[in-house]
């Protein structure tokens, strides 16, 4: 990384600060990670606990919060942060509104729908200011252009990362065969499904791993369409924030300087993240570890200046895209959803 870069990153660290300031173990599947420094026992019971859910399984697409862990920033801030398991089974929004999670990772574009159930969700901060979903197809399939789409079948999470995808069918008026995915791309692979949704930092690159060229492949890349919409965000629920206003500002602040450091340290970083995967006995491969780390540091970084903080036009855009497709959509103001 080039020494602008990085001046632009400190910088961008210190305003994410000004607006959010004011050995490992895994013990009942949730994830501790004791930190490089330690401070007095005295410290270490008077630590304030957060219990963070990420979107999905270990990868690199959480590596922030695993540096602010292993480097102490949460540590740092007086917190005692908890990452727990996360996966299919366990939905971030149910499980925020359910109590069983303080804080979670969630699309904004889920955010905003999920929150006309009872308008109380609060965006702390938005990790990623693109999105990195696709949609892929095979040219050996016929897929040679969006027409090409119709009566084709698809395969798409069943998660609610599938929304955007479905959006994106509705304006093309498009008429496809559904199929569910959970994890895997092997349906692909095996021609099982013509089509497939995939993020660029993740299932995209398993595919060119496989042994596809990108040349046998048609693609439709959402982050160059009026479908782009800013990503992942930290977010926690308003009686929560209301609560303890300062201990959300801090996890926030210090999950953003793990990020900062993950990006400026990207082959330690790495590193640390298969650790993890390996301590959850997932499978771990650096050079897709890598690829998706690099990914989503320019995911993070569109905005150099502005690291973590969500845009009033992408609030407003993504909005507008659900209410102009008729689904439910936060009532809340772009103040109210994100307080700085």
């Amino acid at each position: 990384m080039h020494s602008r870069q990085i001046i632009y990153l400190i910088i961008a660290l210190m305003i994410a600060v000004f607006f959010f300031t004011g050995c490992r173990k895994e013990k009942n599947g949730q994830l501790e990670i004791t930190p490089e420094k330690t401070d007095s026992p005295e410290k270490k019971t008077s630590l304030f606990t957060i219990r963070y859910r990420p979107v999905w399984t270990a990868q690199a697409e959480f590596a922030g919060v695993y540096i602010a862990q292993k480097k102490g920033f949460y540590y740092d801030k007086g917190l005692n942060v908890i990452i727990q398991p996360s996966g299919i089974n366990y939905p971030p929004y149910e499980n925020l509104q359910q109590g069983y999670s303080d804080i979670v990772q969630m699309s904004l574009l889920t955010a905003l729908k999920r929150d006309a159930e009872k308008g109380n969700l609060i965006n702390l901060a938005q990790i990623t200011q693109r999105t990195s979903l696709m949609l892929v197809g095979k040219k050996s399939r016929g897929i040679n252009s969006i027409p090409d789409f119709e009566g084709k079948k698809i395969g798409l999470w069943k998660t609610d990362d599938r929304l955007l995808s479905l959006i994106f069918l509705q304006q093309n008026k498009l008429n496809m065969n559904i199929v569910d995915l959970d994890i895997t791309i092997n349906l692909f692979l095996k021609d099982g499904i013509d089509v497939m949704n995939v993020m660029r930092y993740n299932e995209y690159h398993q595919i060119l791993q496989a042994g596809i060229d990108p040349e046998e492949l048609f693609t439709i890349s959402f982050a160059d369409t009026e479908l782009n919409i800013a990503d992942n965000g930290l977010y926690t629920t308003r009686e929560f924030y209301s609560k303890y206003p300062k201990q959300c500002r801090d996890f926030a602040t210090a999950t953003l300087q793990g990020w900062i450091y993950a990006i400026n340290n990207q082959e330690e970083t790495v590193s640390t993240v298969l650790e993890v995967m390996h301590q959850h006995h997932l499978p771990a491969n650096r050079p897709h570890q890598k690829w998706m780390l690099n990914e989503l540091c320019r995911d993070i970084t569109i905005y150099k200046n502005q690291v973590g903080i969500l845009q009033e036009s992408d609030f407003n855009k993504a909005k507008k895209i659900l209410t102009d497709q008729n689904l439910p959509a936060t009532r809340q103001t772009y103040k109210g959803f994100f307080p700085q």
